[in-house]
């Protein structure tokens, strides 16, 4: 069992949040296995990326196993959004 890891800065789930909407592959809308989030991010090209998108791609992809899926986590959690409206 991994101990729990505390929930990264909201600062960091923007970020990631952003990368994965320009990648279309915000856990919100797709499903995907851990797993396939990493080799994504590795082997997937930023060649349609702004530098600061590619720059995000390149910071998530090195960051460390259990980081990343902390703020996968977050991103999964619903309880998330709850305080946010849509105007």
């Amino acid at each position: 069992m991994q101990p729990e890891l505390p929930t990264p800065e909201e600062s960091v789930l923007a970020d990631l949040e952003s990368l994965l909407l320009a990648l279309d592959m915000h856990p919100m809308f797709m499903r995907q296995p851990f797993k396939i989030l990493r080799l994504n991010l590795l082997g997937m090209k930023a060649d349609g990326l702004t530098p600061d998108l590619a720059a995000l791609k390149v910071r998530f992809a090195s960051m460390p196993d259990a980081e990343l899926f902390a703020a996968w986590g977050a991103l999964h959690n619903p309880f998330r959004l709850q305080d946010r409206v849509l105007n």
